[in-house]
């Protein structure tokens, strides 16, 4: 079906408001719509998107909040230099109240602008780095974490480079470039107590760390470089954070690596590559058991544009896509790890790709840099979405000029505890048994439905025609019907002519 407008700010149209003068963002849950304005940020909710909150941030450039919505940080988008105390604000989302100030810290550790804050999964903490040191503070006080002598301190690890929290658990992975005599190294750290769980050193390798959703693994992706940086052999390292002693899988990649992807709520990665030359495109998927790391399937990729994946919340099917290009492959992992493409298809020049967080749906979208108007131009023609099903049947396309953002609206988490969605995804077959029974109940009711439905206005039409003939039966000497009948047949002429035709059946021949 087409997609219905649930609000398009009719209301603030009304009152000659502007209901959005920059971007807007959706909570982690979905309980909140973020707009963007020059004094700071509001937040929309309830079934009318009623204004609830706002957060003071005079020239505020980004947003983001805690995985729990309880708290919102705001970026003014100043630089380190500007000395500037009130550049980051963390403000409580219930009340919008600020509860912390600081200025902008000299590294964002995921790269680029933003963030320079990470917040653990449960929103309990929040972290920053320099060049030396990790900071964690407690969201309660707002204070660092304190060491095993009760001091607040941050956490020294020279030559660092990047952290990330575990999607799940209050870890942090962290990454020490090498340096000099010293090695490059990967450490896992325990949060508040700040044990180290386990370490890994490295020399002459470029590296980088993936989660998986669940925080079940760790993949440290390093490859091997001469003296001169040229790159040479990749490996894959996989620790298993669940295990004791945190045991690591390696695999050994030939070819170079141009995406790793891990699968949602999975035991399986996807993996991008092509040969030194930037041929031979490849796409590879891997699984975990509890013995070995192994590859499960590959693909030869038709063309050298593909350069991303994208897993489905709930994993199994994924969208293989040419950002920038178009083209679109849709596929998917059978429950006895058999690769299935599903669909082949294209979105010229397309920019976004996202699933909904049922995984029943796909939207693509060809959106246009909000900064640059210059470098937008070429998208303009292009600009519009497509919604998708997970086999990659379209059921939806729209044009749209001026197209800045697209973002499906986020769930809030499951009820059900994860032992029971477990319990339901391992029987999942007698539970569609059940559910097919009951499907075809209701085809048949619907069939039945329909043909008595048929068979009832049949029924009162050929009723309408018995009376018409008995009215006309019982008029037809009265209106003269019979005798105009009988002068309109002397009328034509007609004379009775017999014609005889012979036509030979058979023919039997005999000897005599």
């Amino acid at each position: 079906g087409e997609p219905a407008l649930c609000y398009g700010g009719e209301r603030e149209k009304a009152d000659g408001k502007i209901w959005c003068d920059w971007q807007v963002q959706w909570s982690p849950l979905g309980h909140f719509l973020a707009t963007f304005h020059k004094q700071g940020v509001a937040l929309w909710a309830g079934p009318e998107f009623t204004k609830k909150i706002r957060l003071a941030h005079n020239g505020v450039k980004y947003l983001e909040f805690s995985p729990t919505e309880e708290y919102a940080l705001t970026w003014n988008g100043s630089s380190a230099l500007d000395a500037d105390s009130q550049a980051v604000r963390i403000h409580r989302v219930l009340t919008g109240e600020c509860v912390h100030k600081c200025r902008t810290p000299t590294v964002a550790p995921l790269g680029g602008d933003f963030p320079h804050f990470l917040w653990s999964h449960d929103g309990k903490y929040f972290a920053e780095c320099n060049e030396s040191a990790i900071s964690v503070r407690e969201t309660d006080t707002f204070q660092l974490i304190t060491d095993e002598d009760g001091k607040k301190k941050t956490l020294k690890f020279p030559d660092l480079s990047t952290f990330q929290w575990s999607p799940k658990d209050n870890l942090l992975s962290v990454w020490c470039l090498e340096r000099e005599n010293n090695p490059a190294r990967l450490v896992l750290i325990e949060i508040p107590s700040r044990r180290e769980l386990a370490s890994r050193s490295r020399t002459q390798v470029e590296a980088s760390m993936h989660w998986q959703s669940e925080g079940d693994y760790l993949c440290l992706i390093n490859t091997k470089l001469s003296k001169t940086k040229k790159k040479g052999a990749t490996n894959l390292e996989i620790f298993r954070i669940r295990e004791k002693n945190i045991p690591v899988d390696i695999v050994e990649v030939k070819d170079s690596v141009r995406g790793f992807h891990w699968e949602t709520k999975g035991h399986r990665f996807s993996l991008l590559t092509s040969d030194e030359s930037g041929h031979h495109p490849k796409m590879f998927i891997y699984g975990l058991s509890k013995e070995k790391c192994e590859a499960l399937s590959f693909f030869d990729l038709p063309s050298n544009s593909y350069n991303n994946f994208f897993w489905a919340p709930e994993g199994q099917y994924f969208v293989c896509a040419a950002l920038g290009h178009g083209d679109l492959l849709f596929g998917g992992m059978t429950s006895d790890n058999k690769l299935e493409i599903l669909h082949k298809d294209e979105h010229f020049m397309l920019t976004d790709v996202q699933w909904d967080p049922s995984s029943r749906y796909v939207i693509t979208a060809v959106t246009q840099p909000m900064q640059n108007e210059i470098g937008g131009f070429k998208y303009s023609m292009e600009a519009g979405f497509a919604i998708w099903t997970f086999q990659g049947r379209v059921l939806h396309r729209q044009q749209k000029e001026k197209l800045w953002q697209i973002a499906w609206r986020p769930h809030p988490p499951c009820l059900l505890p994860p032992k029971k969605q477990g319990e339901i995804r391992k029987n999942v077959r007698q539970y569609s048994k059940k559910y097919d029974h009951l499907d075809d109940q209701a085809k048949e009711a619907a069939r039945k439905s329909f043909k008595d439905e048929r068979e009832s206005k049949l029924r009162n039409f050929k009723e309408v025609l018995q009376r018409l003939d008995e009215h006309k039966f019982r008029r037809s000497e009265e209106n003269g019907w019979d005798q105009a009948v009988e002068r309109h047949l002397e009328q034509q002429g007609w004379e009775p002519l017999q014609v005889v035709t012979e036509e030979v059946m058979e023919v039997t021949e005999e000897k005599i």
